[in-house]
């Protein structure tokens, strides 16, 4: 690994439209001549165009400094941010968050408070708040909860007694310090207010002064945090200060020794509901009543007390939940390693597996299903353990997100116009549970469509109908949506259990894939093809039956028997690499 003199780290989660401003100021940076140094943007499994972003400056980044790119599968700042140092080539590790807009000095300035000082492990910087519209005077005491750091123009030292740090916004670290001091898995992993947590940054500073290194400010370090109107609503500065109270008691432990817990912490309890209890008496016991600071104050000072009996629900939890993932998915390791290889490098490969006619599958495929694979080898239950993952930890969704934009790129630029525009040559794009819940998808992918220039009408979706069954409410809001659109539905692999057809009756379902045990009659095939009859009555859409998984000349017997139309399987044609350029079809038999 490289050896240089700083590293500039920017976690961002969706950051796409907010990246560009902080890596402009980054070009832009004055005095860096003799300096080596490099910028990573770390992506939090973000489900934007962050990654196609990043690619973008990397073609018109300033020669003689590195852009990288580094995949983040596991959601939470803490990840993103160890991640981050892990493969930084810079002796010095300095954060930017994706919405710090640095000083044209603010590298050199990192670097030379780095030389000047090597006994400070950690060192943060000057940030003002660069408000989309003026700070109201009642909420300027709450500043510094909104990474405001303004305390003065000399620097100085965070004392450990003054229980005072500087947030990771615009903090620089010792590589080596975070190495040897921050442990890999924080216990207050962010991720998102509904976790209930924050302060994970506090964390990791704690550990580096913990260990006998020193934490200063440096003011010629300057920062703008940009900071929209949704930021100063009551409902975003309430669910902050909850998070900040509930994780206040874990950074009261972590800042003092073993042998003054049990003192501290009775003290520590008492003081917190004297407190509570004189701003009840000052302010009134009707919150509704209270002004945005006091409501705010309250809400802070109320999960402070409540603290300690949350963290230790929390840790009893994980506890809980970390061993039932090793239990679940002992291979975890090699599939986040994997993931983050795969997306860092963009070598996903996609195949295509067409639906043929029944009657005549030698003739054009009717539609065309988009198959995505890791450029992995591994058995079929691993690769069922593996997308059982992935849904775990909300990256299927991030892949889902990767194919359709991969598809939607490809056939605009490599299709021939009349491929592009020809909605008889219709590509089908599997969703997962993820993207089902996912309320953001719609605009995604109309957003898509309209920036590629593609027809809906050629894009059909498949969603599994144990998921929408599983989620009927999602499900029917994401049908409607895409509906609207154009696109088609099919209803994938219908028939894995018994259901009753009312329950998905009400989805604007064009397609059906039926599942190969539907049309197996040494698997009970009469006892099941009432599911048919039974849900064609009530399905308004009158949907066009797909059978799935047809590899054996006796399915495809009992889907013609039956009068389904369409079939796909290896009987017919096995997948092949994606490609919209003209490919002849294998459709050999066996």
């Amino acid at each position: 690994m490289p050896s240089i003199d700083l590293t500039v780290a920017i976690p961002t989660y969706n950051g796409s439209k907010r990246l560009p401003a902080v890596l402009e100021q980054l070009k832009n940076q004055i005095d860096t001549a003799a300096l080596s140094w490099e910028v990573i943007v770390a992506d939090n499994n973000s489900r934007d165009d962050t990654a196609a972003v990043v690619k973008q400056y990397q073609q018109q980044w300033p020669s003689g400094t590195a852009l990288r790119y580094t995949f983040v599968p596991e959601q939470g700042a803490a990840f993103a941010r160890q991640r981050a140092v892990e493969i930084a080539w810079g002796r010095v590790v300095a954060f930017l968050d994706d919405d710090n807009i640095p000083a044209v000095d603010w590298v050199i300035n990192v670097h030379r408070f780095a030389q000047a000082n090597p006994q400070a492990g950690a060192f943060g910087s000057q940030i003002h708040g660069d408000f989309e519209s003026p700070l109201p005077e009642e909420m300027k005491s709450m500043a510094c909860f909104l990474a405001i750091v303004e305390r003065g123009h000399k620097p100085h030292l965070y004392e450990p007694r003054k229980k005072i740090l500087p947030p990771g916004a615009g903090l620089a670290v010792q590589r080596q310090a975070w190495l040897k001091h921050v442990p890999k898995r924080l216990f207050l992993n962010h991720k998102g207010k509904k976790a209930g947590l924050a302060s994970e940054d506090l964390e990791a500073i704690l550990h580096i002064q913990k260990a006998g290194w020193e934490i200063w400010y440096n003011p010629d370090m300057v920062v703008y945090h940009r900071i929209p109107n949704s930021r100063l609503q009551e409902s975003y500065l309430r669910s902050l200060l909850r998070c900040v109270g509930l994780s206040r008691f874990y950074i009261r432990m972590l800042g003092t020794r073993e042998w003054q817990r049990p003192l501290l912490v009775p003290a520590y309890i008492a003081n917190d509901i004297r407190r509570l209890a004189l701003h009840y008496i000052k302010e009134g016991q009707r919150s509704e009543q209270l002004s945005l600071s006091s409501s705010c104050a309250r809400e802070y000072l109320q999960s402070t007390i409540a603290s300690p009996f949350f963290l230790l629900k929390k840790a009893f939890q994980s506890q809980v939940d970390t061993r039932v993932e090793q239990l679940r998915f002992p291979k975890k390791d090699f599939y986040l390693s994997s993931l983050t290889q795969t997306f860092e490098q963009g070598s996903f490969h996609l195949y295509c597996q067409p639906v043929m006619g029944v009657t005549n599958h030698l003739q054009t495929p009717f539609q065309k299903e988009l198959l995505v694979r890791l450029p992995l080898t591994m058995p079929a239950e691993s690769f069922q353990e593996f997308w059982a993952f992935a849904e775990h930890h909300h990256l299927a969704g991030t892949i889902d997100r990767w194919v359709i934009s991969k598809v939607f790129h490809d056939l605009k630029i490599d299709a021939s116009e009349a491929e592009r525009l020809s909605v008889s040559s219709q590509y089908s794009i599997n969703l997962s549970q993820n993207s089902v819940l996912d309320p953001d998808l719609p605009n995604f992918i109309d957003s898509k469509l309209i920036q590629q220039e593609l027809p809906a009408q050629k894009i059909c979706f498949e969603i599994r109908t144990d998921v929408a069954l599983a989620h009927p409410k999602a499900a029917l809001r994401l049908t409607n949506a895409l509906r609207e659109m154009g696109c088609s539905i099919t209803l994938d692999s219908f028939g894995t259990r018994r259901i009753s057809p009312h329950r998905i009756s009400q989805l604007p379902v064009d397609f059906i894939k039926v599942n190969p045990r539907l049309l197996d009659t040494n698997r009970g095939f009469k006892a099941y093809a009432n599911q048919f009859q039974d849900f064609l009555r009530s399905n308004k859409s009158e949907a066009t039956l797909i059978a799935k998984g047809i590899e054996s000349v006796r399915l495809l017997e009992n889907a013609r028997h039956l009068g389904i139309s369409y079939a796909q399987g290896y009987q017919l044609s096995r997948p092949q690499i994606w490609s919209v350029k003209p490919a002849s079809v294998d459709t050999s038999v066996g």
